[in-house]
């Protein structure tokens, strides 16, 4: 898979087609919405069986697939879809839109990544502070679920 000079890769693109109802790239950002909601799922098992009952395999599954998971996504939409919308859709406030989503995806990396590390100590028995811990995990896949239904209401829902 090549680069092209743009920054959007040969991948990308076939993704992105024409965005119309079907297309690839819908059918790509709906699995990755199921694929981040699944997770979000998991994570809020995760947090109702603290302090007792953790599962450390499943804290330790969902460390790996969190990043990867996340980033992924976020790389499409900022690499596919949001300049595609920003060609082809006439929404009031869509740049303003767009920016603040961008914004959101740096913050819900940076979670990630704290969120990671958090779940590998306690799936790995590590001594950590529970009541921390489901902070962190309700924070963030609540802020996900926010940011997806926002993105399922309010851009998505004009295609």
């Amino acid at each position: 898979m090549q680069t092209k000079t743009d920054g959007v890769n040969d991948n990308d693109r076939h993704c992105a087609g024409p965005l119309a109802a079907g297309s690839s790239g819908l059918v790509w950002l709906e699995s990755a919405h199921s694929e981040q909601l699944a997770l979000c799922r998991e994570l809020e098992e995760i947090a109702d069986s603290l302090p007792s009952s953790v599962n450390r395999q499943k804290c330790i599954y969902a460390a790996k697939a969190l990043g990867p998971l996340i980033s992924g996504a976020h790389h499409y939409e900022e690499q596919v879809l949001f300049p595609w919308l920003a060609e082809n859709l006439t929404i009031p406030h869509l740049q303003e839109t767009l920016h603040r989503l961008k914004f959101e995806h740096c913050e819900d990396e940076c979670f990630a990544e704290e969120l990671t590390d958090a779940l590998l100590r306690l799936g790995s028995g590590d001594n950590v502070n529970m009541e921390a811990v489901g902070y962190m995990l309700r924070g963030f896949f609540e802020g996900l679920r926010r940011h997806i239904a926002f993105e399922r209401e309010h851009i998505l829902s004009g295609l």
